[in-house]
Formats: C-alpha cells, structure tokens, sequence
C-alpha cells in the first residue's frame, strides 16, 4: 500500500527582496486603515471638516499612500522621517500630491516627536499612525550599519543629527553597554560580549559592523550565534536613536493635539515598545493628565489585546511576524 504524501506547507516568499519591492513593505495596512478612518467618526467626515492625519513613519510612503487616496474631501496628511532618503523618495513618489495651494501632503524631515509642537493643530489630528522600527530599505542599504550582515561604518543612526553607534561603543563605560545590551536587547551574553568589545577597542577602535560582529562571534557559542547578533545590534539601534525615551514621551504629549475621536495607531514590532504603548494607553485612558481629575480618561483603549498578522501576511513578509497594532481613541 502506497504512503500519501504529506501536503507541502506553501513556501514562504519575502517579498522584500523580490524585484517589485519598492523601499517597504506596508505592515497590518487595511486593519491600520481601517481604524484610522473608522465608522464612529464618520459623522464628521464631511466637505466642510477638513481632516488631519499624521503618519510619524513615512518610510516607503505605504501607509501614506493609502491615507491620501482617503482624503476625497481635502484634508491633510503630514508625514515625518527622520531618514533624508524616505523624504526623497516620496517627494518622487508623491509629487501630485504636493502641488496646488492646499497641498494634500506636507513632508517633515524630522522625527515624529516634533509632530506635537507644530502650532495651530492641537486638538484637530483625527489620526496618528507609527509603523515603529527599521524600514526595509534601512536595513538593506549597508552604509547605514543597522544589519549585521553587511560590512559597513558603525552608524546605525535613521538620520543624520546625533551620536553614532560608533561614538558610543569606543566611548561608553562597560556598565553602560552592558545595560544597553540587557535591557534593549535582554542579550543573555550580554556582560561576555561587553567584555571581548572593550578588550578589542584597547588594540583598535571600534568602526565597522564586522567589528561588533567579530566581537559577538567570539562571545557566544555559534548555534546561538545569529540570534545574539540580532539583539545586540538591535539594542544598540534603539540606544542611539533613543527609541524607547521618544516613543513614551511622543504617546503622552500628542494626546492634547487629537480631535475628539482621534485615533492614535501605533505598530510596534519589539516587546518593549509593546510595553511602552500598552501602559501609556492604560494609563491615559485611567485619568486625565490636563486637568488631573481622574473621573475622566483622556482615551478609550481599542484593542484590549494587540492585533496580529495573519498566516498569510507573514508568509509574503516574514518582516511582520513579530508586528503587534494596538489602537486608542481621544474621548474628552
């Protein structure tokens, strides 16, 4: 009697390094639409009410891009990215969009947190998406030193303005790079890699990723080998860009700039910032941090638990496996 062959599972694609990849790959995009332009806010859409919507993560402009063909009533987007090429790209990308005396799209060359300290829109954002993270572009294009599998300078920096991967690692005290790698990264060899990269930067300074790379190498056993180095660049990345500290301060200080029934839309895709967005969420929607009467949540949480990408999304952009999208409205 013949054996029936199993069924072959499907074989996973990763659209990010196929040829019609086009600088990222959009992640959770209808659920992140959905929730932006949601049904108990339709009341409001009208010619008359020009909407405010702010992507923090413009990237490749795949959220963006689907927010404007949305905007049927005028309105605005303003899109912020740190990174010089994610502007360029879209002014490309988005060209129609940014003529005329309205535009529908204003581009900012600067981080998200700057979002909430532009004058005349507090109070008026009716949604505020992050896409949280390193684009795809970001950590294929090699001169950035965000991936550990290609040679290049230690910068790892999404822009241009403050210190360098490489400034901290040759300058940083051993406690300090340990704390990054333990707390950033929960590395489990975090103290035997700390002490092989100040042993290394005695001899010579530390300059390119193969350099940290080396030093992991030769700290973990090599079985673990390719998991340690995705925690401890990875760590080192959230450090220098003070990820954590501008996601938590950004979260409680945009609150005031959203509309009644705003939506913030956030996807993160590491466990602290989950944290970090979860808490805040709690806790803005238990008391009211302009007026400290607690009887009256600034926001009402959406999602009690996060939002997932399903099989089929993962299996096209194994990127968006670790993706959690949680969602919080402004009530008052």
């Amino acid at each position: 009697m013949k054996k029936k062959k199993k069924p072959q599972k499907p074989k996973k694609i990763d659209k990010s390094q196929a040829i019609e990849y086009d600088y990222h790959l959009p992640i959770l995009l209808n659920e992140c639409l959905d929730y932006l332009f949601h049904e108990e806010n339709v009341s409001v859409r009208h010619a008359e009410h020009k909407e405010l919507f702010i992507d923090g993560t413009l990237g490749g402009g795949g959220h963006s891009g689907e927010i404007l063909k949305k905007l049927i009533f005028g309105g605005k987007l303003m899109a912020f990215d740190k990174d010089p090429d994610a502007i360029a790209n879209a002014k490309s990308k988005f060209a129609s969009f940014l003529q005329g005396d309205q535009p529908l799209l204003e581009l900012h060359n600067q981080c998200f947190s700057r979002a909430y300290n532009i004058k005349g829109i507090e109070g008026k954002i009716n949604g505020f998406l992050l896409d949280l993270g390193v684009s795809s572009h970001q950590l294929d294009t090699a001169n950035r030193g965000i991936s550990y599998r290609e040679n290049a300078n230690l910068d790892m920096r999404f822009g241009i303005e403050g210190i360098t991967a490489k400034d901290f690692l040759n300058s940083a005290s051993e406690e300090d790079i340990t704390h990054v790698l333990l707390n950033y990264g929960e590395e489990p060899f975090s103290r035997v890699i700390v002490r092989r990269l100040i042993e290394k930067r005695r001899a010579n300074a530390l300059n390119t990723t193969f350099d940290l790379r080396e030093a992991v190498e030769q700290a973990v056993p090599q079985h673990l080998l390719f998991k340690s180095l995705s925690r401890v660049f990875q760590a080192i990345r959230i450090k220098v860009n003070s990820e954590l500290e501008i996601l938590e301060n950004t979260l409680e200080n945009i609150v005031p700039s959203l509309a009644i029934g705003g939506r913030l839309v956030i996807i993160t895709f590491h466990s602290l910032e989950d944290r970090i967005v979860k808490n805040k969420f709690r806790e803005l929607s238990d008391k009211n941090l302009l007026d400290k009467n607690p009887k009256h949540p600034l926001l009402k949480v959406i999602t009690k638990k996060p939002i997932l990408p399903n099989e089929d999304e993962i299996s096209h952009n194994p990127r968006a496996r670790s993706a959690k999208l949680r969602i919080a409205e402004r009530v008052q």
